[in-house]
């Protein structure tokens, strides 16, 4: 058997997870999913990470466990995977570290030099550290250059038939934690610029985090008949949404590679985003969809407006952002290749 420790909480790492469970890769590998961290008070995290580092250290000493697999971000999910990460050595298991941190660069370097020295220990010592892109392979080259990188990014399913784009209103979609980093207020701010121009346009924002704030930005700018928190979406909720829309936007400031564009242009939507972390590698601007700087309202605004009044332009970004996916981050690529790494790890 197996072990993977990963996060219960909502979120990418969740949503990574819960594919390969629903792709039968589990199964497949004869995994065993410790969940080490969950939403709650500080006292149940507490409780649930104890019992998670319990079953891990049970299943260690009286299992014959081939590899651990574990699913790690920044600040405290790495120091708590980092406890799961030494124990596996300790038991002569072999470790594959994935590292999903959008903010990884700037958590490592607000670390006093004693706890980078460790973070680099971490790195180094794992048989296979895997991150999500080329650009965050050199970054964990550049501060642990013993480590064992492997790039394997996020991945998704391409249906069958794309979503398409024969409706009456233009919907332009954003899923994601509601905040700042995720560009959230950026967005509102450029649909209002994008309202005046095109009154019958739609904004939704599907997720959690600060809604409350979001919906005062939204109420500020008079925009609460076209723009609609959704609050947090589970898949069929998502299935539904993508369908319903044309455009799909992700302004982020930060990213590793984020699962909801993957998932957007699978579905051919006209995905717009930013030059932050692998997204310059899996888009080519204006080839496969459009890309902005983080925080260049006026740009993101205009683009929106573009494919707004063209939707020829739309369907073409739309089925070319699909064939990408489909070339490189489905789950008929992306699968065989963690399993590859299983087997190397193994025998190395």
């Amino acid at each position: 058997m197996k072990i993977m420790v990963a996060p219960n909480a909502r979120g990418g790492m969740r949503s990574v997870v819960e594919a390969y469970e629903r792709d039968g890769f589990l199964q497949q590998e004869d995994m065993r999913v410790i969940h080490s961290y969950d939403e709650g008070s500080f006292s149940k995290r507490q409780i649930i990470f104890l019992k998670a580092l319990s079953s891990y250290i049970r299943l260690l000493a009286t299992q014959k466990v081939e590899l651990v697999h574990i699913h790690a971000a920044m600040r405290g999910s790495f120091w708590r995977k980092a406890i799961f990460s030494t124990i596996g050595r300790l038991f002569g298991r072999p470790v594959v570290l994935h590292l999903h941190g959008s903010e990884m660069k700037p958590f490592y370097a607000s670390q006093k030099p004693f706890a980078q020295r460790l973070i680099r220990h971490q790195l180094e010592k794992a048989n296979s550290v895997i991150v999500l892109s080329q650009s965050w392979a050199d970054f964990v080259g550049g501060i642990a250059p013993a480590a064992k990188i492997d790039v394997l990014p996020n991945y998704v399913r391409v249906p069958t038939v794309a979503t398409g784009d024969e409706k009456p209103v233009v919907n332009v979609l954003f899923l994601g934690l509601v905040g700042t980093r995720k560009g959230t207020y950026d967005l509102i701010e450029a649909f209002a610029k994008v309202h005046a121009r095109h009154p019958d346009a739609k904004l939704i924002i599907g997720g959690n985090g600060e809604t409350e704030r979001a919906q005062q930005a939204i109420d500020g700018l008079k925009l609460r008949d076209v723009v609609t928190l959704a609050g947090w979406v589970d898949e069929q909720g998502k299935k539904v949404l993508l369908a319903s829309s044309s455009i799909y936007v992700l302004p982020s400031y930060n990213e590793g590679l984020p699962v909801s564009v993957l998932e957007a242009m699978a579905a051919g939507l006209a995905t717009i985003t930013t030059r932050v972390g692998g997204i310059p590698e899996l888009i080519t601007d204006g080839v496969d969809g459009l890309l902005i700087d983080p925080g260049d309202i006026d740009g993101l605004a205009e683009r929106i407006s573009s494919l707004i009044a063209d939707p020829h332009r739309r369907k073409e970004l739309g089925d070319a952002g699909q064939k990408r996916i489909a070339d490189a981050y489905s789950d008929q690529i992306i699968l065989p290749r963690l399993h590859a790494i299983y087997e190397h790890v193994k025998s190395s």
